[in-house]
């Protein structure tokens, strides 16, 4: 029997800083669904990250007629609180089920900005609690969830990303160290020639998270979709992630969360009608034959 191949993938955001011209709410934190449909109406959906609260993703979902309990797998892109805050609210609708994410999210973090230090900025004890009722899967390495569906693992960083992980620490040897933010992840659906490539906040580079997507499913063109944290990056830095997004063979940018004004505007000049701007409820489709 032929293996199955994704025919299109949906990914709608539940959660977003910005809300948009909607209905919606909106808050500091990001959650998509990703939705895989392959021949004969099966479905696959992934839910990445909860957002801050779990108060906006549940309603979000409940005003956009989404049922959260059909979600077959939950991925965390990172461990701090605005992607993994809404894992209590939803653990018991997706009780058993798989949680995949990387073995660094059970790390501590913390954040310096300006010498003031900010304690527990991953997951809040709450959350911690709940990853009781998943199936925790944490592992480095990539691996298909389901057919031309990825879960990235730990991203090589071919390119810089200081500018990503700056001001983050956690513990080591018993004293405050540098948080390269390891754990930092996406999620990858081949459909057809292109990878759709979904990011949470993008610690690792997002030009790097590309890189990934596209040398394991060897597609020729890159869809960049999610927060890029480019919202603190000078001038020159935003200049270089454009053009290393470009050399990765990102032909098409969907950017919100922690992405910020300048780096909207530093990718619209680049991408034109090509770059569009997430908020909650945005979705976009990808078909095979497009």
């Amino acid at each position: 029997m032929a293996r199955a191949q994704p025919l299109a993938v949906e990914v709608l955001v539940l959660v977003d800083d910005y809300s948009g011209f909607s209905r919606l709410l909106g808050e500091h934190g990001f959650s998509a669904l990703i939705t895989v449909r392959y021949e004969g109406g099966r479905d696959y959906n992934v839910l990445l990250d909860t957002g801050a609260s779990g108060r906006v993703l549940l309603e979000n979902a409940s005003r956009l007629g989404i049922d959260l309990g059909k979600v077959d797998a939950v991925v965390l892109s990172h461990r701090h609180y605005d992607h993994t805050g809404g894992l209590p609210s939803i653990s018991h609708l997706l009780s058993g089920k798989p949680l995949v994410a990387h073995p660094d999210v059970l790390k501590p973090c913390y954040s310096d900005s300006e010498g003031f230090k900010r304690f527990n900025v991953g997951l809040t004890s709450e959350a911690r609690r709940s990853l009781g009722g998943f199936e925790a899967v944490l592992a480095k390495t990539p691996f298909e969830l389901a057919p031309g569906l990825w879960f990235l693992g730990e991203v090589e960083r071919r390119y810089d990303n200081t500018y990503a992980v700056k001001g983050f620490m956690t513990l080591s040897e018993g004293g405050l160290a540098e948080e390269p933010m390891l754990d930092d992840t996406g999620i990858a659906v081949k459909v057809g020639g292109r990878v759709v490539v979904v990011a949470g906040c993008s610690h690792s580079g997002i030009q790097n998270i590309a890189r990934r997507a596209r040398l394991l499913t060897n597609a020729g063109e890159v869809v960049a979709m999610g927060g890029f944290h480019l919202a603190a990056a000078d001038e020159e830095t935003l200049n270089r992630v454009a053009e290393e997004l470009e050399a990765e063979a990102v032909t098409e940018v969907h950017a919100g969360h922690c992405t910020g004004f300048r780096g909207e505007a530093e990718l619209l000049k680049r991408y034109g009608e090509r770059m569009h701007k997430i908020h909650s409820g945005y979705k976009a489709v990808f078909k095979e034959d497009a």
